[in-house]
Order: structure tokens, then sequence, then C-alpha cells
């Protein structure tokens, strides 16, 4: 049910428009005939609720007065209904006229400002929208050319690193042969062997991220896929009580890019928002329809209740080896971004005023 109420019924209209009308028309009517001046006056009073009625309403709100007006001095000007007004005919015939005339003058050209600020209005929007995206643009096109830099620098350090530590990995599970499970120097070995391994796997993170490899592009349903990773993933994230909830309600969301890497990337976020929660918590998985200038993109939403991102690290958590977590690598958020950088969308943070992080991933719509 709408209750709105009509603009004419509004207080705006009561103390613009019907107070002061009616105000003068009890002035102008309780004014005596001689007194030629007054009536000269408040004939005249009527052009300004009429043209505060174009400000306010544009041609409707000064035609309104204008009726109004016209209708009360009619009896006043042309009957001795309480005091005439004692001017001449034709000077009150023409004044009403121009009641009329103004108003449909004031009120088009009211109509036509207001309608114009609209316009402009929807341009400011429309430039702002652009001037955001370049920005995004740009900041996306500065962190891939220093996310490329560094990882050519990764995958040489880590290349000419691995050949020692498979020798050295290699060469302690022969020393380990050697030495019976009963000695006291057998844990230390084994220990060696778990650090060299843990070393080993870290240089493959370096390496997957200083080379993601080429995209093996598909159309798939996004919710199919956010769902298999939130039931990958909920078990893990249970043991430490906390929910991941999943919300997908469109169906047949379509998008047209590499399906292991998206799914990567959402892996990487949902893990991320699990280790920032300290305790029992939970962490909402969604996707939405969302417009960026002329571009569609589905976004995907990862929204955590956690402490939210650190102030003096919010602005580069996505450069490598950026993390306020201590055992942290800080190349997970920066792998999701070398994904989206692949396929041409964008990825964002914001810290929630309830608490927690959201992180916005946008990858553009798939046209079929």
């Amino acid at each position: 049910m709408n209750n709105k109420v009509p603009w004419f019924f509004s207080k705006k209209a009561f103390l613009l428009l019907w107070l002061p009308s009616l105000l003068i028309t009890i002035g102008h009517y309780s004014t005596p005939a001689s007194f030629t001046w007054l009536h000269d006056i408040f004939r005249r009073l009527y052009y300004l609720p009429i043209i505060l009625g174009a400000f306010a309403f544009g041609l409707k709100g000064s035609f309104s007065v204008s009726t109004f007006a016209s209708l009360v001095y009619l009896p006043h000007a042309f009957t001795h209904f309480f005091h005439h007004d004692p001017g001449q005919n034709i000077e009150k015939f023409l004044e009403i006229l121009l009641y009329n005339i103004i108003a449909y003058i004031v009120g088009r050209l009211a109509d036509r400002e207001h309608q114009e600020r609209i316009k402009q209005e929807a341009i400011s929007a429309k430039l702002q929208e652009s001037l955001d995206e370049v920005k995004l643009m740009e900041e996306q096109l500065i962190r891939s050319g220093r996310l490329q830099s560094l990882g050519e620098l990764t995958a040489g350090l880590a290349h000419e690193l691995k050949n020692p530590l498979a020798s050295l990995l290699g060469a302690t599970d022969i020393i380990a042969d050697e030495i019976p499970e009963s000695s006291d120097r057998r844990p230390m070995v084994e220990i060696l062997k778990k650090e060299l391994k843990r070393l080993t796997e870290l240089l493959d993170n370096f390496l997957n991220f200083a080379r993601p490899g080429t995209l093996q592009k598909s159309e798939f349903d996004v919710c199919d896929m956010l769902k298999e990773v939130v039931d990958l993933l909920a078990a893990q994230a249970a043991k430490q009580q906390i929910e991941v909830i999943y919300n997908c309600d469109i169906k047949h969301l379509n998008l047209q890019g590499d399906r292991e890497k998206l799914k990567q990337l959402a892996v990487n976020l949902i893990l991320n928002a699990v280790q920032a929660i300290p305790e029992a918590g939970r962490v909402e998985v969604g996707v939405r329809h969302k417009t960026r200038g002329i571009q569609e993109f589905i976004e995907l939403l990862f929204t955590d209740d956690g402490p939210g991102i650190p102030s003096e690290i919010k602005e580069k958590i996505f450069n490598p080896f950026v993390t306020d977590k201590p055992q942290g690598t800080g190349l997970g958020l920066s792998i999701a971004s070398r994904i989206v950088d692949q396929h041409q969308g964008y990825i964002e943070v914001e810290n929630r005023k309830s608490g927690g992080a959201q992180f916005r991933v946008g990858i553009v719509k798939s046209n079929s």
C-alpha cells in the first residue's frame, strides 16, 4: 500500500504555496476600498507564491497557484463580496491573465532547468564511474607490472635454489637410512627432512606465483564452482569453529575463464578469511551482478567477521610478501591478484563497519 502524500498536500507545498496565498487573499479581502495602494500591492503579491511554486514543483506548482489565485481573486475583483477591489476592470482582468502567463513561463523554465540538472548529474555520475574505472585500471597496471618484474626475479632465484635443495634432500634421505630409529640423532634428521621439504614447497609456491601460466578458458557455472570450493573447505574450517556460508541463488550464472585458476583464487580467499578469524566466526561466500561503466561483471564476494585488514598494510595487501600472519608468506593474495589480472578483472578489499573484511573479485560476464 502506497501511503505517499500527494505533492499539493505536502508540508512544503503548504508552507510555500497555500499559506502565503491564503494570507494574501485574507489581507486583500479585508482591506477597505479606500486603500487603493494596498489593493495594488496585494494584487501583485500573488506572483510570489506562483514563482515559489515553479521553483519548488515546476509547471504543475506554478499553474496550481495561478489557478488558485485567479479563482479567489475573481469575486473580489468583479463583485462587491466583502470589500471590492477599486482598480479598473481592464487592469484586474490583465492581472489575472498575467498570473497564468507568468506561471506558464516560469514553470516551463523551472522544469527545463530541473531536467537539465538531472542530465548533468547523470553525466557527472558517468564521468565519476569512468574516472573510478580508469583509476582502478591504473592501479591494476601498476600492480601487474610490479608483480611481473618481481615474478621474473623470484623465478630465477627459486630455480637456482631448488637444485641444491633437491641435492640436500637426497643426501638427507641417505643419511637417514644410516641412522637407526633408536638413535638420539634420528629426530634431528627427521627435522632436517621436514624443513627441507617445507622449503621445497615454499619454492614451488614462488614458482607458481612467478609463472602463472596461460589461461585454459571455458564456460562454466560460477555458482557450481564456488559450492565445490565451499564443500571442500567447510570441514577444515569447522575444526576451528568457523562456519563457511554459501549464498548463490542465481541459476546458470556462467563465466568465461579458467575454472581451475578461479577455483584456486576462491580457495586462497576463503582460507585467508578463515585464518583471519581468531576464534569462532563465519565466512560468507556470495555472487552478484555488477556494472562498472559500460562493462558487466560477475562479482564474487568473500566476507568474514574477523578483525579486518590492518590500516598499515591495507593499501599494499596484494603486493607479494605482505602479510600480518606470523607464518604467512604473503603470496596467497598476490597469486589471487595475478589470476584476476589474467582475466582482466579487478580485486578489492574493504573493512566493514560491523567488523571483518570483504574481498570483491570482478570477472567479465560471459556474453552467451
